[in-house]
């Protein structure tokens, strides 16, 4: 099988084509870490950090946020070059620790453990959001080396930006056309109807096999009613926690523990379009060479329809 997809959501282009999953490879990697006695973000360390903007208990704390001591956009910045090509890399970059344990691990925690995350994301969106020149909030997760996390310790980044980034400007371009037909809902039940890729399906929430990964086993988790993630009820959070858990114990059993990024995509408060939000888990399967670089588009190497079969047939999927 060899073919073409592009995501209707998000907009990117891949190439499908298992014959490059049968390439052999000559090179291996061995990753060293060193002694969670260095570590920063551990109980004890707070001293390397900026102070914690919000904490839950101290000095026991299982989560605490704070400023990123090496930001990628600041909230007094200045820019060298003035032109029509250029900007202050204004914005808030914030840390928030997930948990206590140096080495812990997001498909183990507790649906309770990752509803707390979910609130505390909820808090950062509204206040981040109520900056002035705000216009888009990114939180993201990087597990791993090929994640292209820095440490070790479990975090995630928050991060406002002063502009919508191409990729989200699409997206929202697409959910503010002002056609009668909204493109999630409609992609949703396309979806359903097709039913090759859904991993599960609630009738809340949706777990889908990406129809045009990135990575091979690339899955996203999507609500199938209009909201914001920072509008969701106490028992929709949970819901999402436990279906959040799925999918990572089913990726975990699969794949072996891959190195992965979590996303969340939600539109941004007083966006005119239809509200709505998604999950994205990519695993770091394969790597970004020459042809996704030069062009744009992923190579991927198993089809999402067998990447969704199996998942499904993992212990994980029906728990």
């Amino acid at each position: 099988m060899a073919e073409f997809r592009t995501d209707p959501l998000r907009g990117h282009t891949v190439l499908i084509n298992g014959q490059r999953g049968r390439r052999p490879s000559e090179f291996s990697l061995k990753i060293e870490t060193p002694d969670p006695a260095d570590c920063p973000f551990c109980r004890g360390h707070e001293f390397n950090t900026p102070p914690s903007i919000e904490y839950d208990l101290w000095p026991d704390w299982n989560w605490r946020v704070f400023p990123n001591r090496f930001p990628a956009v600041m909230s007094d910045p200045h820019s060298v070059i003035v032109s029509e090509f250029t900007a202050p890399a204004f914005g808030q970059h914030e840390v928030l620790v997930e948990s206590a344990q140096h080495d812990g691990k997001a498909h183990e925690y507790s649906a309770a453990h990752w509803v707390e995350l979910f609130r505390v994301w909820q808090r950062r969106l509204r206040s981040i959001y109520a900056m002035a020149g705000i216009q888009y909030v990114h939180i993201f997760r990087n597990q791993g080396y090929r994640g292209g996390a820095t440490l070790v310790h479990p975090h995630q980044q928050i991060v406002g930006l002063p502009m919508l980034p191409t990729a989200i400007e699409w997206r929202l371009n697409r959910l503010a056309d002002g056609t009668s037909v909204c493109p999630h809902c409609e992609w949703v039940e396309h979806e359903r109807r097709s039913g090759q890729r859904v991993l599960w399906d609630d009738g809340e929430l949706i777990g889908l096999a990406a129809f045009a990964p990135r990575f091979p086993y690339e899955w996203q988790l999507l609500p199938c009613r209009h909201e914001r993630f920072d509008e969701l009820s106490a028992d929709k959070l949970s819901s999402v926690a436990g279906n959040l858990l799925r999918g990572l114990r089913a990726l975990a059993a699969v794949c072996d523990e891959p190195d992965f990024n979590l996303l969340l995509f939600s539109t941004p408060p007083g966006f005119p379009g239809r509200p709505v939000w998604t999950l994205d888990v990519l695993p770091r399967t394969s790597t970004q060479a020459g042809f996704e670089w030069g062009t744009g588009v992923h190579i991927v190497s198993t089809p999402p329809e067998e990447a969704g079969s199996r998942l499904r047939d993992s212990g994980a999927i029906r728990t």
